[in-house]
């Protein structure tokens, strides 16, 4: 396929549709088409990952075989297979704060990337920052009540053992590099910008503005990146604000990038999150309530699916395009974002300008409801107290994944009741979800009116609250035991 270019001042529409993009108004957004991959040619390949959270059993010595490292590994092998150039890691690599728990990144990129090589034999660069965990996790209590200060007594062995002690001599015994609490490299022209956990904000803005000074980095063409575990805070996205080519990483929040609202637009400034690859995988779908008219519900982990997430970044002169990924079974969570590079108002990943280039979440063409406990039923006649509501996969727009049903039960056109659940496997990658992305939603008979003809219509919702056409059922409830 040949490489698509996008003119800074406008589109080549008809090119770019017979590539099989879309275009927004007169800037620069474009959506990828179901089954476009990027150029192989891309000017810089980055891996992404955050909040890996490897942890040490009670001997504080060995690895925790509750929380397997293979999810890592994962990451670092598709890393490897995706030839990058670099690998960025936002935070809470050492879970317990202990100097081991760095050691077993460590060893997992050395058997990945011997001597920090690709298999072509490139240098792979190390873009590493600190989290919470690094710093203070040697003093929290967990999900097993290990604590180090239990597991080593004697205060001047465990000061030995947790990376607080003194993390510079710690980071560059095992990393092979000095550590600074703010930190600026360059990989293949492209310039990015570190800060450790606890470090002031206005340390790395400091270092931003003068690098931009003394480097001239700033042409306008080439995004450059920040590097933080926590969210930016206001002064640090008012300070970015000034390079509309900066964007932020950061962890932290281990929510899953199944959802778009993890771009973030403030101000002119990008910040994205970067989901957990944690061993347990728990990345709640949470806080969308403003989505649907009632409040969301199944958004345990065994519902959304148990997932490992990370990102693969191509950056080339016109676009930066992003894989989302799952590393425990696989796949793909969703079409790829892709941003023109440039100075743009709106910008293109602001959430106005992103709902139109996903669009709506769609039914595929003839998909049905199911309704079980209902006098619908032959068999079910009268029986059971809870009328149980089977929804297929709304897979019918590829560009935009199902985040959420809204299923609204009406009777001569008024509702009676309205619930609201998350898809079942959004978490998980596109052919791997939970049950197949059957989703159910059951409602006590109690809750409905008796002897009525109702109308079940549910609508699937996308994360930024784009709504497709809904799929209706007809049936009538009999709420009464031997009825």
């Amino acid at each position: 396929m040949p490489e698509v270019r996008v003119s800074r001042r406008g589109f080549l529409r008809d090119a770019l549709a017979a590539l099989g993009f879309a275009a927004i108004g007169d800037r620069s957004l474009i959506a990828a088409s179901e089954g476009w991959a990027p150029p192989k040619n891309a000017r810089l390949v980055l891996g992404v990952i955050s909040d890996t959270h490897l942890r040490t059993d009670y001997t504080g010595l060995k690895a925790a075989r509750t929380f397997p490292h293979k999810y890592l590994y994962a990451a670092l092998r598709y890393f490897r297979a995706q030839n990058v150039d670099a690998v960025v890691h936002c935070g809470d690599a050492a879970h317990r704060g202990q100097i081991r728990e760095l050691e077993f990144h460590a060893e997992a990129w050395n058997k990945v990337f011997p001597k920090g090589l690709a298999p072509n034999g490139h240098k792979v660069e190390k873009l590493f920052v600190t989290g919470n965990h690094e710093i203070d996790g040697w003093q929290y209590g967990t999900d097993v009540g290990f604590k180090v200060e239990r597991t080593f007594k004697d205060p001047v062995e465990r000061a030995k053992r947790i990376l607080a002690t003194d993390i510079a001599s710690s980071w560059e015994r095992v990393w092979g590099e000095q550590y600074e609490p703010v930190w600026h490299k360059e990989v293949k022209g492209y310039h990015f910008f570190g800060r450790h956990y606890g470090v002031a904000e206005g340390r790395i803005a400091k270092l931003v503005g003068e690098c931009a000074k003394t480097l001239g980095f700033r042409d306008g063409r080439k995004p450059f990146f920040v590097l933080s575990h926590i969210r930016p805070h206001a002064a640090l996205n008012r300070s970015m604000a000034r390079y509309p080519e900066a964007i932020s990483l950061f962890g932290h929040w281990h929510r899953s990038a199944s959802n778009w609202n993890i771009i973030h637009e403030w101000s002119g400034s990008i910040a994205i999150h970067v989901p957990a690859c944690a061993p347990k995988g728990k990345l709640p779908f949470a806080g969308d309530e403003y989505i649907t008219k009632a409040k969301l519900e199944g958004g345990e982990e065994e519902k959304v699916g148990s997932s490992r997430q990370g990102y693969v970044f191509r950056l080339y002169d016109d676009m930066l395009v992003i894989e989302r990924r799952e590393f425990g079974e696989g796949g793909s969570l969703g079409a790829n974002w892709i941003m023109p590079i440039g100075t743009y108002k709106p910008h293109p990943f602001s959430k106005d300008e992103l709902k139109k280039v996903i669009g709506k979440p769609e039914f595929r063409e003839g998909a049905k409801l199911i309704v079980e406990g209902s006098r619908a039923e032959a068999q079910g006649y009268g029986e059971g107290n809870v009328l149980k509501i089977t929804i297929p996969l709304a897979d019918g727009n590829p560009k935009s994944r199902v985040y959420a049903y809204e299923m609204t039960a009406s009777v001569q056109q008024q509702a009676v009741i309205t619930k609201a659940v998350y898809a079942a496997g959004g978490n998980m990658g596109i052919g791997h979800e939970t049950d197949g992305g059957v989703t159910t939603i059951e409602i006590q008979k109690k809750d409905l009116p008796g002897d009525e003809t109702m109308t079940i219509a549910v609508t699937p919702i996308s994360s930024l609250g784009t709504r497709g056409r809904p799929i209706t059922a007809s049936t009538a409830v009999c709420n009464k035991q031997g009825a």
